[in-house]
């Protein structure tokens, strides 16, 4: 194995690294009367000067909160936030950009590896770089968006037993609020964190409706939505809201029910889908692995070219018609 390659891919990725680091140093800091009142107002936190030990960690959550607050402000760490606050992840926007850009430094690293060791493309490793950077920096985006999905499709799942224990606890004379906290106490992970989360907000002093809206920016959900109207009106003009929420519990569970059928019926040709589409590009990807010299030819000028890059549009076309086939809303 060469070491040159090995070598130069190293240096890119440590150069990356402390490029970042040395800009997120570079920022223009408050002044100690607005962080005195930042943490009197409650906003945020102030990080005092630790010494001893410590010192180390306090610098890099200095650098992390300073990203983070720079992002904020232009507008990429609203959306940053509420990935993360979706996903349940316990970290910061300044700590995700940072994952972000450390784990695209790394596939600059490897796609330069790979570039300069490959049999295909002799001496042309900079868009294996470029492609391996990319792939890198989108690979925690992907991570958290896969996160979220997976959390909010367990709450929905669980939101017809939530609803449920929401009416009994308000049969038996208990309050909204009480309701919610029994349901922070009862149900599962995450009906249980999501409603502890706004039973702290209204104990906090946030009104019901901005607690629940921050809920639904926390798990947008169509059905959770119908239950926030029906609490927010029955709030403002009264009414039997233990029927209410029991007779939408019941139509959200056919609904789940519903889609679980379909979600049965369509699993076979979803999975043709992934098939057909995944089992050209394995198949070009063993015979490059294989025998170099043979595919060589097909990215070696124009009229050959062409044949890769319309093979990739077409098998991108035909999956994305059979997943809008496949996706009936219910």
């Amino acid at each position: 194995m060469p070491i040159i390659p090995i070598i130069l891919a190293l240096v890119i990725a440590a150069g990356i690294v402390l490029l970042f680091v040395g800009l997120t140093q570079t920022l223009v800091q408050e002044s100690e009367f607005g962080q005195r009142l930042d943490a009197f107002a409650g906003r945020r936190a102030v990080a005092l000067p630790a010494t001893g030990p410590g010192n180390e960690d306090a610098q890099q959550q200095g650098v992390a909160a300073a990203v983070g607050k720079a992002l904020v402000k232009r507008g990429y760490g609203v959306r940053a936030q509420e990935s993360l606050a979706r996903a349940d992840l316990k970290l910061t926007v300044g700590e995700y950009a940072i994952l972000r850009l450390l784990t695209a430094a790394s596939g600059v690293g490897l796609g330069y590896l790979a570039g300069a060791m490959n049999t295909l493309i002799v001496g042309v490793p900079l868009p294996f770089a470029i492609a391996g950077g990319f792939l890198g920096y989108l690979a925690p985006r992907f991570w958290v968006g896969r996160r979220a999905s997976a959390r909010v499709k367990a709450f929905n799942s669980q939101l017809p037993d939530t609803i449920t224990l929401l009416a009994n606890a308000l049969r038996s004379g208990n309050s909204a609020a009480q309701a919610m906290s029994l349901v922070a106490r009862e149900a599962p992970h995450p009906s249980n964190t999501e409603f502890s989360r706004v039973v702290a907000e209204m104990s906090l002093g946030i009104p019901p409706d901005q607690a629940f809206e921050n809920l639904m920016r926390r798990v947008p959900s169509e059905d959770l939505d119908m239950m926030i109207t029906a609490m927010n009106v029955s709030a403002e003009v009264g009414g039997n809201l233990a029927e209410v929420l029991e007779k939408i519990g019941e139509t959200i569970r056919q609904r789940v029910t519903l889609k679980n059928d379909v979600a049965t019926l369509t699993a076979q040709q979803q999975g043709a889908g992934y098939i057909i589409s995944v089992l050209p590009v394995l198949i070009g990807i063993v015979l490059f692995l294989l025998n170099g010299k043979y595919m060589k030819p097909m990215f070696s000028g124009f009229p050959y070219l062409c044949m890769p890059i319309c093979a990739g549009l077409m098998i991108f076309i035909g999956f994305m018609a059979m997943k809008k086939v496949t996706d009936i809303k219910v």
